[in-house]
């Protein structure tokens, strides 16, 4: 394998396998021998269409629809915005990476996405700045994917600052509020049946809005909103509820994770009744996450985990048109625990 094209990929990834390097360099073959072929264009949209069919979709098997992917393509561009030069094994790679596929070609499928832009000096984007230029290179809505902190693919799960990925937060405190979280819920809701097992009592005393009362263990009769009678899971899971009397999904995650529970395509049936009954009517995916560790890896899981749900609703048999990824004004949720706080919410708009 020719030195440059590690040196290259590096610039951007300081710990790249040289092995998976060598593996995509193989793959690309005789591509690499032309100087424009070895180039990637991102402003000619048929090179980038073929970049997204041929590499993500053939390549990666990657089956998520195209704004999904075209997520992963503004990222790497943006990431890779003051190389005049964008080499094709450079973009692959970080693709590969932006998509949680490394394994593919014998690499670790949950890559640190905190390494990238840290590898040498004078890169554009240096390892404290990659949050910043990931989130200004992607649109704001829709991926959790990902895919990257307290948003939606394994890729980015490995920089989820909830159980401590670098934010300085040591995994085993994470553990022991989690279980101290889990302790004083359980006494609260005996407290709660006790006193007053005809009435839901909302877990968070800022349950005034149909998105906060969601995440309680039941209604707050004040907002008109009902959710399930179900305490919120510690990991992931799906609490189905009401907003205004339209049903709604607050989908669960673990902390650090983007994988939606395979519970959703239960409970979205009553959302996807509504649609039915309701020819245009949109659904809003919204992805949340809670404020332990590093803000910009928070931000990106957010996006992954909204991105994960959208595309898990549509595996469902919702339309992907009737889904609208909409961008929270504040994804970090400091009111409530970290269990609550770790969810996407889905409503009916």
């Amino acid at each position: 394998m020719a030195e440059d094209w590690l040196a290259d990929v590096r610039k951007y990834a300081a710990d790249a396998d040289e092995n998976v390097v060598g593996a995509i360099v193989k793959y690309l073959g005789i591509a690499l021998r032309n100087r424009d072929s070895s180039l990637v264009s991102f402003t000619d949209p048929e090179e980038v269409g073929r970049v997204r069919e041929k590499w993500l979709r053939k390549k990666l098997g990657l089956t998520d629809p195209d704004n999904v992917l075209n997520e992963g393509l503004d990222w790497v561009k943006g990431l890779m915005s003051a190389d005049r030069t964008k080499n094709r094994v450079t973009v692959y790679y970080l693709l590969a990476h932006y998509f949680g596929k490394l394994d593919l070609f014998g690499g670790s499928a949950g890559t640190s996405a905190a390494s990238l832009g840290g590898a040498a000096a004078g890169t554009a984007a240096g390892a404290a700045g990659l949050g910043a230029t990931a989130a200004s290179a992607a649109p704001a809505a829709a991926v959790e994917t990902a895919a990257r902190s307290d948003n939606l693919r394994p890729a980015y799960a490995a920089n989820d600052s909830d159980d401590g990925g670098g934010g300085g937060w040591p995994s085993w405190l994470t553990w022991l509020l989690l279980a101290l979280a889990l302790v004083a819920l359980f006494f609260l809701f005996r407290s709660c049946t006790a006193e007053k097992p005809a009435t839901p009592t909302a877990v968070s005393t800022e349950a005034t809005t149909a998105a906060e009362a969601n995440t309680a263990v039941a209604a707050n009769a004040a907002t008109g909103n009902a959710a399930a009678t179900v305490a919120v899971p510690a990991g992931a899971g799906v609490v189905s509820g009401t907003q205004d009397g339209k049903p709604m999904l607050t989908v669960y995650f673990d902390s650090g994770k983007s994988a939606v529970s395979n519970d959703l395509a239960t409970a979205a049936g009553a959302i996807k009744a509504y649609l039915t009954a309701n020819p245009g009517a949109k659904l809003a995916v919204s992805g949340y996450n809670d404020p332990s560790g590093n803000a910009a890896l928070n931000a990106e899981l957010s996006k992954k985990r909204a991105q994960g749900v959208a595309a898990a609703l549509a595996a469902a048999g919702i339309p992907a048109g009737s889904v609208e990824l909409v961008k929270p004004a504040e994804t970090t949720t400091a009111t409530v625990t970290p269990e609550q706080a770790r969810r996407v919410e889905v409503t009916v708009k």
